[in-house]
């Protein structure tokens, strides 16, 4: 069955959880399941405990994200069994887009593969996943950039060290470049001075990025100087030299 092929997905969680006393999560579950839509009927009451226990670790989410509990009700008083949540209701067709997944194209790879997707696989402990460049690109599109360098500097003193987001040079390298494609320079400059702010020192490619997000800015001063850093590391570098000597004769 789909449920016996999947039942490594939550095994991380429950090792954590086996080190983690007095959750009380048992006290909250009830003894017998009704409205099992997608695990087995005869399902084991543990298995499904830990199983359950996975999903909130994969998704940094509490029982509640899916399950209907009025505020201020004590977790015995927890409906398991409602549909009402729309959450609910999308946890069942994503746990069958995972086995499709498993069975029907990473299970029939040539290689044979034994690694499979599962719930971790996009949400890295976010109920819902998303890039921290589609973050940023949304929040600089409707609040601007100062809302946009707030968030960032928000979300990395929240997730820093964590799964969820990447906060590394490239993924603020790849947002500068697709700022500049858009005709963003203001955004795409505001997005590498931080990524220089935080990843300091940037590597030559996102040395280059600021430089060029720089002159699309017509901040010339600044490129000339991003420029004679890259060149400082590498001296051979044709073609910093050749954007530094075009940015010195247009000042001539």
């Amino acid at each position: 069955m789909p449920y016996r092929r999947r039942m490594w997905v939550g095994g991380l969680a429950v090792g954590i959880f086996s080190l983690w006393p007095g959750t009380g999560a048992n006290a909250q579950v009830p003894e017998k399941f009704t409205n099992l839509q997608y695990f087995p009927k005869d399902i084991d009451h543990e298995q499904l405990i830990q199983t359950m226990r996975g999903f909130s670790f994969a998704l940094g989410a509490r029982c509640q994200y899916c399950h209907m509990a009025k505020d201020g009700d004590p977790p015995e008083k927890r409906d398991f069994a409602s549909d009402e949540k729309d959450t609910k209701k999308a946890a069942r067709a994503m746990l069958r887009m995972v086995d499709a997944i498993n069975q029907d194209y990473v299970g029939k790879l040539a290689s044979q593969t034994k690694n499979r997707v599962s719930c971790v696989t996009c949400h890295h402990g976010l109920t819902k996943p998303r890039t921290l460049n589609s973050v940023l690109a949304e929040t600089l599109d409707t609040k601007g950039i100062p809302d946009a360098i707030a968030e960032y500097k928000d979300l990395r003193s929240k997730y820093y060290g964590g799964a969820e987001y990447d906060f590394g040079e490239t993924a603020l390298n790849l947002l500068g470049e697709s700022l500049m494609h858009s005709g963003k320079a203001k955004e795409a400059a505001a997005m590498m001075e931080l990524n220089g702010e935080v990843n300091k020192p940037l590597s030559g490619w996102g040395s280059s990025v600021l430089a060029m997000a720089h002159v699309a800015n017509k901040d010339f001063d600044k490129a000339k100087a991003d420029f004679q850093g890259i060149l400082e590391k590498d001296p051979e570098n044709k073609w910093a030299k050749q954007q530094l000597d075009k940015l010195n004769q247009s000042a001539h």
